[in-house]
């Protein structure tokens, strides 16, 4: 699988991570845990589908991509992706509280599956999307992606964009009530912004960045992309504040279905995890033979 990636320059670095195009010969398939991000992607290449990654072959039901265009929102339940043909797309990374300026919905509409583009967005964007079809070099389809995004946000009211980014900031490290009190507003009001920005209420997304931090921090430390956790010898309960080694184990497997030492088993079995930390690309046969053995 290729990856090559775009950092979008100012203004639009403020709204958008990074752009990625994504090809490779081989099938795009793989086991997803949760995320918190919204992704816009663009598909020039067969479609996806996804499924139960827990439930058998047989009995899977599987949902299949409608539209050339969509936008994953944030994710609560790991589930297998799937595409048995070439992959080949462009997948816009937003930044945490940013996709109502792109979508034209709240961010809570998009959760948990791929929203076709025919429900946020205008023609343009599969104008944009037969453009890609035809250039001529990813760099150049990079550029049409920065300047289709730009065009969006003009005329856009950007009055709470301050607002959303420190929320974005602050879901890291403060607490419901702290931000409350910071904000001078009721923990209601809070709750509505979330879901409108961000996908969820304050403490189901920090439950969700808290598990991606762990996830990459695990991965990072088996594969040797960094320091190992605790010298390589410490619990993991001591990961993210987490209250204790059980409270840490239960949240883990509640959110990805396996557990730590399975996740790090399969760190150490697929080491490129550690750039993908909450994608495995590995079929659900060989995943459940995987964790079962």
């Amino acid at each position: 699988m290729n990856v090559q990636t775009y950092i979008p320059k100012e203004p639009l670095k403020e709204f958008v991570y990074s752009i990625h195009f994504i090809s490779g010969n081989e099938s795009g398939t793989g086991v997803a845990f949760p995320r918190m991000h919204q992704v816009i992607i663009i598909n020039l290449g067969s479609r996806f589908s996804s499924s139960d990654v827990y439930a058998p072959a047989a009995n899977a039901v599987v949902r299949e991509t409608g539209s050339a265009v969509w936008i994953n929102g944030k994710q609560d339940d790991p589930f297998l992706l799937g595409n048995t043909g070439v992959t080949a797309m462009y997948a816009i990374g937003l930044k945490l509280g940013m996709a109502p300026y792109f979508a034209n919905l709240p961010a809570i509409e998009t959760n948990n599956l791929a929203l076709e583009a025919e429900s946020w967005a205008s023609y343009e964007i599969f104008e944009l999307q037969q453009q890609l079809l035809e250039c001529d070099s990813v760099a150049a389809g990079f550029l049409l992606i920065e300047n289709y995004l730009l065009r969006l946000l003009k005329g856009k009211d950007l009055s709470d964009l301050e607002r959303v980014k420190w929320l974005g900031r602050a879901m890291h490290t403060q607490t419901v009530g702290e931000m409350c009190r910071s904000l001078g507003v009721t923990r209601k009001w809070l709750r509505s912004e979330a879901q409108h920005y961000f996908g969820g209420s304050v403490k189901n997304i920090q439950g969700i960045i808290r598990l991606n931090r762990t996830l990459m921090t695990i991965a990072e430390a088996t594969t040797g992309t960094s320091r190992p956790v605790n010298g390589g010898n410490g619990s993991l309960s001591s990961l993210h504040e987490y209250f204790d080694q059980a409270h840490f184990i239960h949240d883990f497997k509640a959110r990805t279905g396996i557990t730590p030492l399975q996740y790090r088993r399969l760190c150490r079995q697929f080491p490129f995890i550690a750039k993908t930390p909450n994608f495995i690309a590995i079929p659900r046969e060989t995943f459940l033979q995987f964790i079962s053995g």
